[in-house]
């Protein structure tokens, strides 16, 4: 058990920075393959593993926003926009972003960094979104079965589920 979490954490890394890995897929079969008393640590090293990488997004943005490459920043410029238009809300626009996904985590997690958002707001706002989502797939997948993954492989689930 202990392996599968470990791998849950590093792939939820890897899947913070490589959009191709699919957290949500990594969550779902870990919330298979565990026993129902393991679910808080799929939870808990998933949403470790995201915002571990998110994380590291933030700093860099604070650090070196000007040496991203062009297309990051364009897509850096439109989430920086949509951060500033809702003014005081940017704790609560990051929680929704690491919930759902809309607008994408990715892009929110650099435009915190660019706009100086307090770390410690980042971290509670994102840390919090991303366990209820985490909590959620495990629980659902715990729920339908071994099926769920299979179906989310296969694209039937994926479709529902919107980006990180």
């Amino acid at each position: 058990m202990w392996e599968i979490i470990g791998a849950l954490l590093v792939g939820c890394v890897v899947s913070g920075v490589v959009p191709l890995v699919n957290a949500e897929l990594l969550v779902v079969a870990a919330a298979v393959a565990v026993p129902p008393a393991a679910l808080p640590l799929v939870v808990a090293a998933s949403t470790v593993g995201q915002m571990i990488s998110k994380t590291l997004l933030f700093g860099l943005a604070r650090w070196a926003p000007t040496r991203l490459p062009d297309r990051a920043t364009a897509r850096l410029d439109r989430a920086v926009e949509a951060v500033r238009d809702r003014g005081g809300a940017a704790g609560s626009l990051m929680f929704v972003s690491a919930l759902v996904g809309l607008p994408p985590f990715y892009g929110l997690s650099l435009a915190a960094g660019v706009l100086g958002m307090p770390l410690a707001l980042f971290l509670a706002t994102g840390t919090a979104g991303r366990a209820v989502r985490f909590a959620a797939l495990a629980w659902a997948a715990h729920f339908l079965g071994a099926g769920t993954a299979e179906m989310m492989a296969a694209g039937t689930l994926v479709d529902l589920l919107p980006g990180h």
